[in-house]
């Protein structure tokens, strides 16, 4: 086994998180993915199959929220173990589903799996990687993460035109399946976790119940996530956007999401280097760069380009939240650190990280509206202003201080 503090142990620290990240974020895709299926066999209608997902992230939400504890009472290494179990359930549930109440189940166990992996993966890598190294870490958590996204409706859909939709989810149990193997065959490179940290307790590490929620900057980061919503629009609706606003085909309205995704990836790795760089502080480098991604997000509102400019438009407003990334999951550290102290990382991370879900599973309800009566564009001003509070939120982080986290 690679010796903990080594390049070799901390590349394959990143490898194993990475790999468990992706396969969360193709769990969130799984049930979607086969609505050509699931929809007509249920008789179900787009409303019903979209309170699936809102049932997914509602589920994912509540139990980030907890799981942070979880993490820092029984380790992270456990909860990932136990995340990945739980999807592997989700799937065959969905393969076994006979009534649309086992829908729900698989997608509760789905959101149940999902909710632990951001406080248990971050709790992973700020223990057992190297600060050095922890901005391409954190690169790498988000690019594989857009992988398991991106890979999730291929494997799907060719799936279960092969083996029909029961098939299909059966060999997405598979998935889960092979990285829990691969975690326990690596088991020993996780070595450290709040668990197994015996350095003692300071001061503010003692205090480790709910007042880490009298600290501003938990709160900060918390509706910074929650502004992140704004991605759930793209994600659920950019094709029907795209389609009508831009008056491009099915195809060129799909590439506009691949075009973000691409370009969010490609501005991660750009990010995990800047992370590196002192010369300017971490939420300092997310504002720039979620001001960039605002711009662009108000020209595609605008109309100003038309066309298949949209997907050029699209993958600059990826390449400006993904430079913010890794800076992003440093602002969130370096907050958690001064403010409540290191074994603290599982909730901290668990309950800012819910703030996505929430937002996800609540910009669907604001939008769709408007999407209904034909206002397209005002769907992507809305990202726009979403993303410009954001920007006001990551300035305030680490700027507070806290006297009730001392």
């Amino acid at each position: 086994m690679y010796a903990q503090g080594t390049r070799a142990h901390d590349i394959l620290a990143i490898f194993l998180v990475s790999i468990a990240h992706a396969s969360s974020h193709f769990y969130h895709l799984v049930i979607p993915s086969l609505f050509p299926w699931i929809l007509p066999h249920f008789g179900m209608n787009f409303l019903q199959g979209g309170t699936l997902m809102t049932t997914f992230f509602v589920t994912s939400a509540v139990g980030q929220s907890m799981s942070g504890f979880l993490v820092d009472k029984v380790g992270a290494r456990t909860s990932m173990y136990t995340g990945l179990v739980l999807l592997i359930a989700s799937a065959v549930a969905l393969g076994m589903a006979e009534n649309v109440p086992m829908l729900y189940l698989s997608a509760m166990l789905a959101g149940a799996g999902n909710s632990v992996f951001h406080p248990s993966d971050y709790s992973l890598m700020n223990y057992n990687i190297q600060d050095r190294f922890l901005g391409h870490a954190f690169a790498w958590h988000n690019i594989t993460g857009n992988i398991g996204w991106a890979i999730c409706p291929f494997f799907m859909v060719t799936t279960a035109g092969w083996f029909g939709w029961r098939g299909a989810a059966f060999a997405a149990s598979s998935v889960a399946l092979i990285v829990l193997v691969i975690e326990l065959l690596f088991r020993g490179v996780f070595s450290r976790d709040s668990v197994r940290d015996t350095t003692p307790p300071t001061p503010k590490e003692k205090k480790r119940d709910l007042r880490f929620l009298r600290v501003p900057d938990v709160w900060y980061c918390f509706m910074f996530f929650f502004t992140s919503g704004a991605f759930g629009v793209l994600q659920s609706f950019s094709q029907t956007i795209f389609k009508n606003a831009y008056h491009l085909n099915l195809t060129g309205a799909s590439a506009a999401l691949t075009a973000y995704l691409l370009g969010a990836g490609a501005g991660a790795l750009i990010g995990g280097f800047l992370t590196n760089q002192h010369k300017i502080s971490s939420n300092r480098v997310v504002a720039l760069c979620l001001t960039f991604a605002a711009v662009m997000a108000a020209i595609l509102a605008s109309q100003i380009l038309s066309g298949y400019w949209a997907v050029v438009l699209m993958c600059l407003m990826g390449l400006g939240t993904g430079v913010a990334a890794p800076s992003r999951d440093i602002m969130i550290r370096g907050a958690t650190v001064a403010k409540l102290g290191k074994k603290s990382f599982g909730r901290v991370y668990g309950f800012t990280y819910c703030g996505m879900d929430v937002g996800q599973s609540l910009t669907p309800i604001f939008f769709g509206p408007l999407l209904d009566v034909g206002m397209f564009t005002a769907v992507l001003f809305g990202v726009a202003i979403l993303q410009t509070f954001a920007i006001f939120t990551a300035l305030r982080v680490s700027t507070q201080s806290s006297p009730s986290a001392s």
